[in-house]
């Protein structure tokens, strides 16, 4: 049986892979990939708290939603610290969902469909790589609170340096 704490790792490592490759894609200059994997593992990050706090969801692409209800909900106790990092993690996060399907499809522009590859530049994705870095930061903050995951604390440390050079 799969339990919440297996799922997270399983979206945590997902998200991994995903922030891999934004580093990758970011140092080839395709930036529209990279906001693509940006957006994916923005999801993924969410998807991984959101079962680390014993929850269970159906499928999305905006988590930040879930995570903004428990704010709302009585019976998930949160300390007030860490809902204020949840808080602080999903308004950063819904202006990446934000997004949507223009990093595969383009946007629409006074009548002409800009592809994704026009659209994101690099001062875009620069913009997109800060909130992504910001989110990672404040997730490991969050995994600090519990026992056990000090290889997951560095493993995200590692990619905040990552992020941090390629400035």
């Amino acid at each position: 049986m799969t339990n919440n704490y297996n799922r997270f790792n399983e979206w945590l490592g997902l998200a991994s892979n995903n922030i891999d490759k934004v580093i990758k894609f970011y140092n080839i200059n395709e930036y529209s990939a990279c906001v693509f994997r940006i957006q994916l593992s923005t999801e993924q990050l969410q998807k991984a708290l959101i079962f680390l706090l014993g929850l269970q969801f159906r499928k999305t692409h905006e988590p930040s939603k879930i995570l903004e209800a428990i704010e709302n909900n009585s019976i998930i106790q949160i300390e007030k610290k860490n809902l204020n990092q949840i808080k602080k993690l999903t308004t950063i996060a819904r202006e990446i969902e934000k997004e949507e399907t223009a990093t595969r499809n383009g946007i629409v522009i006074d009548g002409k469909l800009i592809s994704p590859d026009e659209y994101y530049d690099k001062d875009k994705t620069d913009t997109f790589i800060k909130k992504l870095k910001e989110i990672i930061i404040i997730f490991r903050e969050l995994l600090k609170e519990i026992p056990d995951l000090e290889q997951e604390i560095k493993n995200l440390h590692k990619f905040i340096k990552k992020i941090e050079e390629l400035d």
